[in-house]
């Protein structure tokens, strides 16, 4: 060992001799007349309990977000983005004061822990490596080390990595999902009841006053998570944007469905959502299978699981043990599985860096390459600055997340956007409030945050999928080579 520092795990003694640490776990922690190394069935040894951690450490590791009323599980990795996007969500100046911010309201529980003034964890930044290591103690190191030395003592082998094992298995087997794919539920036989009272208020009406064009108060119904009217909006700020050099809309369409408060991780079926309202409001195919309503997330529960039944990705029972009832993540195979069952033709692409070739364009440049000739392909006129087009909404996954992309956007430095309606966020007030009206804004590209991501968000994955709508001659195809897959 030499000069390795060697720690105690049950009282901190150190030593950087092997022989002492030993004398003392054996004068100081034995147990009857047995040795502490000695494994016992009744009792977990040293060696276990480092096991165990070892293998504890591999799942992803979730919190809760610590803004009230949002309910929402994230992996570390997302808060600083996410955490920028409710300071978006809250924004109220209006047109002659520029955007102002409320402060954001925390859980009680998080209120001493966690402080919303730290900038820092408010950008959108790509220091998550940089910080992770940065931010690590003297003491979780001084841990670290020592459970390093202890391995080595005992003789543990080193716990495998997901990617080594995996070489171990079948390619062509089907495996059950963990929580990397499934989310924090992912083991869940059924939702709380607090939960499916909450989903089953979904899509209700309420009725508020607000101001017409002539400044006079009228009552009006809407749906608190179900906004339509956005994209003109969108059209108008882009227009106004001086940053913008040119981009393209879909569909308006489109409603952007928000999560409601607290019901924690849908996005899945609110992006299935958006893509129905699609479907809905502009009478394209398979509209008459929706009767003018939206599903709910137990409807589209219902038709995943239907789908299956009927032979389309058939895997997608085995890898999550069913969806009924539950709160495990849905992914791109499961959406598609969905609209072809109803004879609503899709297909699914992923986007993925060759990593035989040294110079392969990462996986965001291969994104902006996908939507930008998705939009052109449907535009007719590219002399407008923001050309809007009647192509629907995309479906867009990436790990742990995933989102409807309304549009694309080139900027006169040459940077993209991809444009998008954010389930987890509602519009702010400032966007509503324009809703249905013609104006000029002072601070477009600050209403635009919320509805844009770039290189600093997008960099951070190294893979996406997206589903598209295809003409529904290709039905009968889409659906022929899903069940051969």
């Amino acid at each position: 060992m030499g000069q390795d520092e060697i720690c105690c795990p049950f009282c901190g003694f150190d030593t950087n001799s092997e022989y002492q640490i030993m004398l003392h776990m054996e004068t100081k922690h034995a147990e009857g007349d047995e040795s502490p190394f000695v494994v016992k069935d009744d009792d977990a040894s040293i060696a276990a309990i480092l096991a165990m951690d070892e293998e504890r450490s591999t799942e992803p590791q979730y919190s809760n977000c610590p803004v009230e009323g949002c309910g929402e599980a994230l992996l570390w990795s997302e808060f600083d983005s996410h955490l920028e996007m409710h300071s978006a969500e809250l924004e109220t100046g209006d047109d002659e004061s520029g955007p102002a911010s409320k402060k954001l309201k925390l859980n009680p529980a998080a209120e001493a822990s966690f402080s919303t003034k730290l900038s820092h964890a408010l950008r959108n930044i790509d220091d998550v490596d940089d910080r992770s290591s940065s931010s690590r103690s003297p003491e979780s190191d001084r841990q670290e080390k020592a459970k390093d030395i202890w391995k080595k003592m005992l003789k543990m082998p080193d716990t495998p990595s997901k990617s080594s094992s995996s070489t171990t298995t079948s390619k062509n087997a089907r495996r059950r999902l963990g929580k990397s794919e499934l989310g924090p539920h992912a083991n869940e036989k059924q939702m709380p009841s607090w939960l499916v009272k909450l989903l089953e208020s979904d899509g209700e009406m309420t009725t508020v006053n607000r101001l017409d064009g002539d400044g006079k108060l009228k009552k009006v119904k809407f749906c608190p998570n179900r906004t339509s009217g956005i994209l003109p909006v969108l059209e108008q700020l882009l227009r106004q944007d001086r940053s913008t050099e040119y981009a393209y809309l879909c569909d308006p369409a489109v409603k952007h469905v928000s999560k409601l408060k607290r019901e924690g991780g849908f996005c899945g079926y609110r992006n299935i959502q958006m893509l129905s309202s699609y479907i809905i409001g502009a009478r394209s195919q398979g509209h008459q299978y929706f009767n003018g309503k939206i599903p709910t997330i137990f409807d589209i529960q219902e038709y995943i699981e239907n789908a299956w039944d009927i032979g389309i990705n058939t895997q997608g029972r085995v890898e999550t043990g069913g969806i009924r009832g539950t709160r495990k993540y849905i992914g791109t195979p499961d959406a598609q599985a969905m609209f072809c069952s109803l004879g609503i033709a899709c297909d699914a692409q992923g986007l993925k860096p060759k990593k035989d070739k040294k110079d392969a364009p990462s996986a965001y440049h291969l994104l902006f390459q996908a939507v930008e000739a998705y939009f052109a392909n449907g535009c007719v006129d590219f002399n407008s600055k923001v050309r809007c087009t009647t192509l629907p909404p995309i479906y867009f996954q990436h790990p742990g997340h995933s989102m409807t992309i309304v549009g694309f956007e080139r900027r006169s430095d040459g940077t993209k956007d991809i444009l998008v309606f954010d389930p987890m966020f509602h519009d702010a007030p400032n966007i509503t409030k324009l809703i249905g009206q013609r104006f000029t804004h002072k601070a477009p590209a600050d209403a635009l945050k919320a509805y844009r991501r770039g290189v600093p968000y997008l960099r951070k994955y190294n893979e996406f999928e997206l589903l598209k709508f295809v003409p529904s001659i290709c039905s009968r195809l889409i659906l022929l080579t899903i069940n051969e897959d």
